[in-house]
């Protein structure tokens, strides 16, 4: 991998944290608590990955504060 890969990541993953703080900032305090991350991907639907099957149940009903139309939503266990 060169320099400007490495480089390349970095970017995109520094992307992906301020993303996940701004959507945080619009979510109730619990269901933030249990976001992992949040990337609006290719397609442009926004990503949540959430930490447990009752918080991405939770996060379908906050939706519709958040700026994106389109919203997929994943699960990934913390740790796991």
């Amino acid at each position: 991998m060169g320099q400007g890969s490495l480089a390349d990541l970095k970017r995109e993953a520094e992307r992906r944290r301020m993303e996940t703080v701004a959507i945080r900032r619009l979510l109730p305090a619990e269901e933030a608590a249990h976001l992992v991350n949040a990337a609006t991907n290719a397609a442009g639907e926004l990503v949540l990955v959430m930490d447990a099957p009752a918080w991405a149940a939770r996060m379908r009903y906050c939706v519709g504060a958040l700026p994106n139309r389109k919203v997929r939503i994943l699960v990934v266990p913390r740790g796991g």
